[in-house]
């Protein structure tokens, strides 16, 4: 999930929401990775990271608070504008509570 290779890490985070969608016992299981993608030096590993951040706090939804919070904080301290994949993932969270 952390490669410098694009298509590996697009590849991972796919594969990882896959496997969570077929046995969601262990959403947890990827949040140290996930959120080490996060806040990672690398700016395209967090730009892939950001932009699963609304499917994988759907499937991870007892952590979302976690994964937000450092959503915002990336976006604050890397100067990354952060406020749609949040938004995004507020939404669905939304719909899914709607549902």
């Amino acid at each position: 999930m952390n490669s410098s290779e694009e298509t590996c890490r697009n590849l991972a985070f796919s594969l990882a929401l896959r496997s969570i969608q077929n046995n969601p016992s262990i959403a947890a299981d990827f949040l140290p990775t996930f959120m080490y993608c996060l806040g990672s030096r690398d700016f395209e590993v967090v730009q892939t990271a950001l932009r699963n951040l609304p499917d994988y706090t759907l499937l991870c939804q007892e952590h979302a608070a976690v994964l937000l919070h450092r959503a915002f904080l990336v976006g604050m301290y890397g100067h990354i504008d952060t406020s749609s994949q949040i938004s995004e993932a507020l939404k669905v969270l939304r719909m899914e509570a709607l549902m």
